[in-house]
C-alpha cells in the first residue's frame, strides 16, 4: 500500500531511523526506498547494516552535489505502491502514526498529509541565543481564488519542538498530477514546501496535519553541507523561495518528474530480498 521514500547523502543518522522506517512501512504492507544520491556506497552499507535485506536502494553513483528534488523523483519512479510517504534519513518515525495518516487519506478524497510536527533529540539544538523562537507564515491567493497557508518555524529552543513540512504522504495519482518534486529548484531549504504550495494551488488538495516524530539533530554542516555552496542555510532558503515564487505567479505548478527519471535512466537498483 505504502512505499518509504528517503533521499540520503552520507548522513550517518539513517542506521538510528532505519528501524522505524521499516517497521512504518511493513505495518501497512509496504516497503522503503533509499536513494543514494551521490553518497558513499560503504557507508551506506555500514548504515543499512542488517536490515539491508528489507530496503530497496536507488544508487545514482558519484555526483558532485546532492539534489533532494531529484532524488525523491527516482525514489518514487522505482517504487510501485499507491501511497507515497517521502521522509528525510534522520527521522524516527512510530509506524501508528503513518498508519494513522494512510488512513485518513483512504476516507478523504482531495487530501494529502504532512506531519504536524517533530521533536528534536537534543533540546536547542540550534544554540539559541536570546531569539528562543524563530518562524514565519505564509499567505498566498491566487487568481483562481485558491489558498495557501503555510505556517513553520524553526526549533523552539526551550521544548525542542517545529513543523515537519519535508514528511510528506500523498497518493502516486496527485503526485504525478503536479508531475512530482521540482528539481529547478536545486539547494536547502524550499523544495518541500514547494510540494506542499503546487499540491494544494496547483492540484487544489487540501493538507492534513497530523502527527508527531522525533528528529536526530545535527549541526548546519549536515543539513547544507553536500548542497551548491552558500554563505549559509538562509541565502540558500531565499533563492529557492524567490524562484518558487516566481513559477507560481506565471500559474507554473508543473514539476519535474518525468523529466528527472527520464535522464536519469543510468541509476542502479538493488531490490529487496525475496522473503
Amino acid at each position: 500500500m505504502l512505499s518509504i521514500i528517503v533521499s540520503w547523502r552520507d548522513r550517518v543518522e539513517l542506521g538510528r531511523a532505519l528501524p522505524g522506517l521499516v517497521g512504518a512501512a511493513e505495518a501497512v504492507a509496504g516497503d522503503v526506498t533509499v536513494v543514494s544520491y551521490g553518497g558513499d556506497p560503504e557507508l551506506l552499507a555500514g548504515q543499512l547494516g542488517q536490515g539491508a535485506e528489507r530496503v530497496r536502494v536507488v544508487d545514482t553513483g558519484a555526483r558532485r552535489y546532492f539534489h533532494k528534488a531529484r532524488a525523491q523523483n527516482l525514489g518514487a519512479g522505482h517504487t510501485a505502491h499507491p501511497y507515497l510517504f517521502f521522509c528525510d534519513c534522520d527521522i524516527v518515525l512510530e509506524p501508528s502514526v503513518v498508519a494513522g495518516l494512510v488512513a485518513r487519506l483512504e476516507r478523504e478524497d482531495g487530501t494529502f498529509a504532512t506531519l504536524a510536527g517533530v521533536r528534536e533529540s537534543e533540546t536547542n539544538a540550534r544554540a539559541a541565543g536570546h531569539v528562543t523562537r524563530f518562524g514565519y507564515e505564509l499567505r498566498l491567493r491566487t487568481a483562481d481564488g485558491r489558498e495557501l497557508h503555510i505556517v513553520d518555524h524553526e526549533e523552539d529552543a526551550d521544548d525542542g519542538t517545529r513543523q515537519a513540512p519535508g514528511l510528506l504522504l500523498v497518493r502516486r495519482s496527485d503526485f504525478l498530477a503536479v508531475d512530482g518534486y521540482n528539481s529547478r529548484l536545486h539547494g536547502w531549504g524550499w523544495e518541500d514546501q514547494d510540494m506542499i504550495a503546487r499540491l494544494t494551488l496547483g492540484a487544489g488538495l487540501r493538507r492534513i496535519e497530523e502527527g508527531h516524530a522525533l528528529h536526530l539533530s545535527h549541526d548546519d554542516q549536515a543539513r547544507i553541507g553536500a548542497y551548491p555552496p552558500v554563505q549559509d542555510r538562509w541565502e540558500s532558503r531565499d533563492r529557492m523561495f524567490r524562484a518558487a515564487l516566481a513559477n507560481y505567479d506565471r500559474a507554473d505548478f508543473r514539476g519535474t518528474y518525468a523529466r528527472d527519471l527520464e535522464e536519469e535512466v543510468g541509476v542502479l537498483v538493488r531490490e529487496v530480498a525475496p522473503a
